[in-house]
């Protein structure tokens, strides 16, 4: 069975194939912000991965919720296949 960890590193693999700009986030004296960010000339979102099936905490979700309000796009993948739908949408909001 796939673990968190290993969505989290397809994400960045998949992520950088297209050109993506990729960075591990450590929120210092902060907690529950997503783990990672990727970059791209059109879009900028925020990834929280999870092990397939998993959801995030209430602390991650009050998080990702305050950064929504904020106007920052925050997705939540638990699979291969939830990376794949992603690293779409990001080409697609590149390729106009």
């Amino acid at each position: 069975m796939e673990t968190e960890k290993d969505i989290e590193n397809y994400l960045v693999a998949e992520a950088r194939k297209i050109g993506a700009l990729v960075r591990k986030c450590q929120w210092i004296g902060h907690n529950h912000c997503p783990d990672r960010i990727i970059m791209t000339p059109a879009i900028t979102v925020w990834v929280e991965a999870k092990a397939p099936g998993k959801n995030p905490r209430p602390g991650q979700r009050r998080e990702h919720d305050r950064m929504r309000r904020a106007g920052q796009t925050v997705f939540n993948i638990d699979s291969r296949g939830a990376v794949d739908w992603l690293i779409n949408e990001i080409k697609e909001a590149n390729s106009g």
